[in-house]
């Protein structure tokens, strides 16, 4: 991305959404507080601190999960700790409605199909984001793809145009769609996503065909 413009508008849209994400949570933790401290009633400071724990934890699990999706953490070079990412990712998707399923086993990854990968399971998410919905991970050191499956699944124009990319009318929410293209296309992958029915969502990471 060599135009400076597009460049400081693509990090602004990316701080939106990840403030977006962390509004709820840090919310919730400040009412918390507030509560423990003005509260007497030992079952209200009891509610309280559950409130507290839990707004950290998922606080906790939005923000080191960003580090590793959004973070330059070494730019596109180098590779990255599958190990660690399949973490982040399980422990984000505890505050998610669809289930995560980490089928991929491989230790490391090159970092900018990685990336691209965590970027991805965001935009999967949103695509399922009911009950009962399941979000699964598969493939090789080569070639990942991102299963979601679930009830009235979605996938919008919007996203669309990003995984081609296109970023004229990109909004906060599908802004890792777009970074997962530009991670992609930085290592010479291409995004792609095929129905394999009508609740079942596949997108594959894979080297782009020359």
């Amino acid at each position: 991305m060599s135009d400076p413009h597009e460049t400081v508008r693509i990090s602004s849209l990316l701080a939106s959404r990840l403030c977006h994400d962390l509004v709820n949570p840090v919310g919730a933790l400040n009412t918390g507080l507030e509560v423990f401290n003005e509260e007497t009633d030992p079952e209200m400071r009891e509610h309280a601190i559950r409130l507290i724990q839990e707004s950290t934890t998922k606080t906790i699990a939005l923000l080191s999960f960003a580090r590793f999706a959004f973070g330059s953490s070494g730019a596109f070079e180098g590779e990255l700790d599958m190990f660690e990412a399949r973490k982040l990712a399980l422990s984000l998707f505890e505050h998610y409605k669809a289930e995560l399923k980490w089928e991929l086993d491989v230790p490391m990854m090159p970092k900018f199909r990685a990336r691209a990968l965590l970027n991805m399971l965001l935009m999967a998410e949103k695509s399922v984001p009911r009950a009962g919905s399941t979000v699964t991970v598969s493939g090789d050191v080569n070639r990942v793809m991102i299963s979601a499956e679930g009830p009235k699944i979605k996938y919008s124009d919007e996203v669309k145009a990003c995984l081609a990319g296109e970023s004229t009318e990109l909004a906060a929410k599908e802004t890792p769609a777009y970074l997962a293209y530009l991670l992609a296309r930085s290592g010479g992958d291409s995004i792609s996503a095929d129905f394999a029915s009508e609740e079942n969502l596949i997108f594959t990471i894979a080297p782009a065909a020359s």
